[in-house]
């Protein structure tokens, strides 16, 4: 069955040194869009990872992601060795240009050096446990999309059967309707030409079957109604499919509307319920 697109999805779980939670919210999207904010400290390590792994779950929806990090002491991320390192380095500059800095200076221009030199570090483990929390929120967030597209495909199905009716009704009562215009059209030119109307009232008459001939579309559209059942039952993104179909199920009603008139009853009533299961595929991946 096809997936909704609007879910949500919460996670929080507690490791060692800290407690890392992850929220996810997915709304409606023609492609995928995705937006990560949380921790300061933790988002520009593992942005690009966590956008990987959201597409690898969902192929449409506008995703916004929220990640918190919560340590249960003060954390420094600052390696000591680097900073050992920082303050000989600057030691050693110091003492060529001859100035006698205080520690607090040293330290303030060694904990700068030392910061940049740990700009592109981050603890593996916290990111490989982000990255896992990630996951078991994406996991949840697909079931939810699942449970709200099943109710969605089953609104669907109810819409399409009443399609399905109503193009029956008009495919039995049609060449009713073809006929007595015809007959009308033979009248009319009776009253107009007297007895001497029989060749031109057969013409008038084949001309007006013609123009509301609407078996072609009645057709088309048992095919579209065919062919958006079989996209039901598959479980892959057919969202994009769906409102293809949408519009060429329009196209045909409104052309069955525009030549036979005296369906004008049945051709709204299908517009109405068309137009329901368009806004309903408009929230399917």
């Amino acid at each position: 069955m096809p997936y909704s697109m609007t879910g949500f999805a919460y996670v929080s779980q507690e490791f060692d040194e800290y407690d890392i939670s992850v929220r996810i919210k997915s709304l409606n999207g023609k492609g995928i869009d995705i937006s990560v904010k949380g921790h300061r400290d933790l988002i520009a390590f593992v942005e690009l990872d966590v956008r990987n792994t959201i597409r690898s779950f969902f192929d449409r929806g506008s995703f916004q992601v929220f990640i918190d990090l919560k340590y249960r002491k003060p954390k420094l991320f600052m390696n000591i060795d680097n900073l050992k390192e920082a303050v000989e380095t600057v030691k050693t500059v110091m003492r060529e240009i001859q100035l006698s800095p205080s520690d607090d200076k040293i330290y303030d221009l060694a904990s700068g050096i030392a910061g940049e030199m740990e700009e592109n570090l981050i603890d593996e483990e916290l990111k490989s446990n982000t990255l896992d929390v990630v996951k078991k929120a994406c996991e949840i967030l697909k079931e939810e999309r699942k449970k709200e597209g099943d109710n969605l495909i089953k609104d669907i199905k109810n819409r399409l059967i009443i399609l399905e009716n109503i193009t029956e009704k008009i495919d039995r009562q049609k060449e009713e309707i073809i006929s007595k215009a015809k007959e009308r059209a033979v009248e009319k030119i009776r009253e107009l030409l007297g007895e001497e109307f029989s060749e031109r009232a057969f013409i008038e008459a084949t001309i007006i079957a013609d123009k509301m001939d609407i078996t072609e579309e009645i057709v088309r559209l048992k095919t579209h109604i065919k062919r958006f059942k079989e996209l039901l039952d598959l479980d892959q993104p057919v969202g994009r499919k769906m409102d293809f179909l949408c519009q060429e199920m329009h196209r045909e009603i409104n052309t069955m509307g525009n030549k036979m008139p005296d369906f004008s009853e049945y051709t709204v009533e299908m517009k109405a319920q068309l137009e329901k299961i368009r806004q309903q595929v408009q929230n399917i991946e």
